[in-house]
């Protein structure tokens, strides 16, 4: 009698289950494959097709917004204008063929229809070779009137291709504010600021400013020691050395000399007469004191304090523009926004909030602005790239009260290093501003610092949202979501 080894049945039978296993599993997985691909490949057109419909919807809301805007009565011409800008804002060749276009005249208004089939790839497989869109936009002819301040930072930290970034985004915005509107509907302003802003020298006769006329005063003898003899000479060049501006780690220049030959001399005193100091306002304004530079009032008695210089101290920093209907002003006043590498382009946020409220404001010291009411929309875009690194004050620049550049209020000016101070004022102009209704959207351009994202964060409101853009991709994309956002306050449905 054969005895058979337990462990031995064993192991043959598990080696028996394991190869049927496998066959097994195989085709379970075969059986289930095909569906997962499915769903997936449906999820791939899926996506597609709901792409294609926000740009169908973009692109017949400005449809609809033009045909209202050309306000014509001959129906076939009206349906020709709404083609044509349909078909300019449509970039998938998807839409080429099959897309059915109609314009339905509505009271006081328009409304105009698409609908197209949108091709498939995956979903094919089961069947479906196509999907039906259609989207439609309704606009009356008593648009809102809206006001839009963008307020960007151009100091020193936004040099080279930020600043090319911003602008590229910036002129982005403004061609699809005015694509399809009427003008007179819509108003753009720009406040370029970076511890000051510069209000263009055209407007010191505004009420609610207070520029003193230019001066001069006299300057003592220049007496030094001086070497009316000397044969010295030098080799120079200039070297770079690490340095900090705007809070920002960068490369500064001077000069070094090497290689002197040659005598001093004798040295000899001697004084030369100078000939006066003059002080000149260049468009550049400072602060009221708190808390009138967080507040859009009281200009009658307490007026914004013009800044008089001997030099051009903010040469850099460009004036703003006043709301305008003009597309070619706002987009040349954008390509002109420039930096620049010295100890006056820092940032100091609250200046420029404040101007971008007193553009959006009917009251002094401009009155461009429609009222604050239902019929009137005011959105303001603030974009900087990094946190406050001036405050109110003088700060380190004592030898400008000592010429006489300093008026006894020190406060109007931005030299001081309390950045919580700033950061303060920065967080109350906000909430003054968002009292007034304003539509605030807010962008982080490439910012490490967490206080002044958090203050951004909380800074947008009344519809408008905060982006974190770390590039100008990111950047663009930003201002295109803002574009959108706005165009649909101009639409009806």
């Amino acid at each position: 009698m054969q005895l058979f080894s337990i462990s031995k049945i064993s192991s043959s039978f598990l080696k028996f289950l394991t190869k049927e296993d496998k066959g097994v599993v195989a085709v379970i997985f075969a059986i289930i494959l095909l569906p997962i691909l499915a769903l997936s490949g449906a999820m791939v057109d899926y996506s597609a097709v709901s792409s294609a419909r926000s740009e169908m919807q973009v692109a017949v809301d400005v449809a609809a917004l033009a045909a209202v805007r050309a306000n014509l009565e001959d129906d076939d011409e009206l349906q020709e204008i709404a083609e044509q800008v349909f078909s300019d804002n449509i970039v998938r060749s998807a839409f080429a063929d099959g897309t059915v276009l109609s314009v339905t005249r509505i009271e006081n208004g328009v409304r105009v229809d698409v609908s197209t089939s949108i091709s498939t790839n995956f979903l094919s497989l089961l069947g479906v070779s196509s999907i039906d869109v259609a989207v439609y936009s309704e606009v009356v002819d008593s648009l809102l009137s809206i006001e839009v301040v963008m307020v960007l930072d151009n100091t020193f930290s936004m040099n080279g291709e930020k600043m090319d970034g911003l602008k590229d985004a910036a002129d982005l915005l403004v061609t699809e504010l005015f694509s399809g509107a009427d003008n007179d509907n819509i108003r753009v302003g720009l406040v370029p600021f970076t511890q000051v802003v510069n209000i263009g020298t055209s407007n010191r006769d505004e009420l609610g400013i207070d520029i003193p006329d230019d001066f001069s005063i006299p300057q003592a003898d220049y007496c030094r020691w001086t070497y009316p003899n000397s044969t010295r000479s030098c080799e120079r060049e200039r070297v770079s050395y690490d340095c900090v501006v705007d809070g920002v780690e960068t490369t500064c220049q001077r000069w070094r000399y090497f290689n002197c030959t040659g005598d001093r001399g004798e040295r000899v005193w001697a004084c030369t007469t100078r000939s006066d100091y003059r002080f000149r306002w260049y468009g550049s304004m400072g602060s009221r004191d708190y808390p009138l530079n967080v507040t859009d009032e009281s200009y009658d008695t307490d007026p914004v304090p013009g800044l008089l210089t001997r030099w051009n101290l903010y040469w850099a920093t460009r004036p703003l523009t006043r709301l305008t209907s003009d597309e070619d002003i706002i987009r040349t006043a954008i390509s002109r926004m420039r930096t620049s590498q010295n100890n006056h382009s820092y940032t100091y946020i609250p200046v420029g909030l404040i101007w971008g409220w007193r553009l959006l404001s009917s009251a002094e010291p401009f009155t461009d602005a429609a009222p604050y009411d239902d019929a009137n929309k005011k959105v303001m875009v603030i974009l900087t790239d990094g946190a406050n690194t001036r405050s109110t004050g003088i700060g380190g620049y004592q030898w400008m009260l000592n010429q006489g550049a300093v008026s006894s209020n020190v406060d109007a000016w931005h030299y001081g290093n309390d950045v919580d101070d700033a950061n303060d004022k920065t967080e109350e102009l906000c909430e003054n501003i968002k009292s007034e209704d304003i539509i605030v959207y807010t962008i982080a351009f490439d910012v490490d610092d967490s206080d002044i994202e958090e203050i951004l964060q909380n800074c947008a409101g009344n519809g408008g949202s905060y982006y974190d853009a770390s590039n100008s991709a990111e950047l663009e994309e930003a201002f295109e979501d803002i574009s959108d956002s706005l165009r649909k306050l101009r639409v009806s449905k």
